[in-house]
């Protein structure tokens, strides 16, 4: 058992503002080869988004509330979800123009990094769910890592963000930064209820805490005495937040989480206090070069619709998509 795997740390980070160029891209994951007979949505330059594409990713993204197709929050979800469609025509157009490529080498490795996120059998059972082969799935999570190489081009990963204008930053917002309260805290895993019963009664009767997470802790930091460092609330699973309402020095009552059955005690707490501009700078910095690049991003991708033809079919748009389970489902015409 690893010490990540036994304490997933949640670090501070932005964003990426891609991620929902993404997000939407992966909708296509699941679609089925559309037939060229299907109605058109949308015309982008000579490309084509067609009720059946457009179908399915609707409901990919469609929730079990969405009754009334009629109502304009599923009207509007349904604009914005042909927006981003388009924008991924644009995105891999854009990539083709560039003489962008993907080698098989790469398309590979994001396979293989892909699959390790899912159990054994489990890749091949989405696969199945979404009616869709495994080469269908490889071509286009091919024309998803074109389309990102493109905005990748477009949009600069590394922006100079100048000293003054973090020190700017930090003038108008300091109320914003502001370190939160911290805690060091031990910790004893144990397989059993039984055995951290045992072990608890030992730790109130005066037990060392450091001795006895080396000798009977499952957890990796066992060799440190259970030691989980210095933690912020939400930066560990949140059954370890019963830590923050301990004094120092105390005992917790047993906790149950997937590991296992823990017992933490409480070692120094740090109060909340407001971070120096030295301590802000580099939060300031990543916050204003992820602004930054989603400004580029945005000047690109319209510059990239004022110089495309692009017609929508409102009427093929908002017919109903979906029918009751009990009404035959109509032909798409």
């Amino acid at each position: 058992m690893s010490s990540r795997a036994m304490i997933p740390r949640r670090p501070f980070s932005l964003r990426p503002f891609c991620l929902y160029v993404l997000l939407f891209l992966s909708i296509g994951c699941g679609r089925a080869v559309v037939p060229p007979s299907s109605p058109i949505v949308a015309t982008i330059d000579d490309d084509s988004i067609n009720l059946d594409e457009f179908k399915a990713a609707f409901l990919e993204v469609k929730t079990p509330g969405m009754l009334d197709e009629n109502s304009e929050s599923v009207k509007e979800l349904k604009r914005n979800l042909l927006h981003q469609l388009i924008e991924q025509h644009l995105f891999l157009a854009e990539a083709v123009r560039m003489k962008l490529t993907v080698s098989a080498e790469e398309l590979q490795q994001t396979v293989d990094r892909i699959k390790e996120d899912y159990a054994p059998g489990e890749f091949e059972t989405m696969l199945q769910n979404r009616k869709t082969s495994q080469d269908d799935w490889k071509e286009r999570l091919r024309r998803e890592l074109l389309s990102q190489k493109a905005i990748n081009q477009a949009v600069p990963e590394k922006i100079q963000i100048a000293e003054e204008e973090i020190q700017s930053y930090y003038k108008l917002h300091a109320k914003e930064f502001v370190r939160p309260k911290e805690v060091r805290a031990r910790q004893i895993v144990v397989a059993g209820e039984e055995a951290a019963k045992t072990i608890r009664l030992q730790l109130t009767q005066g037990a060392d805490f450091a001795a006895m997470a080396g000798a009977h802790s499952l957890s990796p930091d066992k060799e440190q005495g259970g030691d989980l460092g210095f933690f912020t609330k939400g930066e560990m699973p949140e059954e370890f937040d019963i830590v923050f309402t301990l004094g120092v020095g105390k005992i917790s009552p047993i906790v149950k989480t997937a590991y296992g059955y823990h017992i933490f005690k409480l070692e120094e707490q740090r109060p909340s206090k407001p971070m120096t501009p030295a301590e802000a700078a580099e939060r300031i910095r990543a916050q204003l070069t992820q602004e930054r690049r989603e400004h580029f991003f945005l000047v690109w991708v319209s510059g990239l619709k004022e110089k495309s033809r692009i017609t929508v079919n409102d009427q093929i748009l908002y017919q109903p998509l979906v029918r009751p389970e009990s009404a035959p489902e109509p032909a798409l015409d």
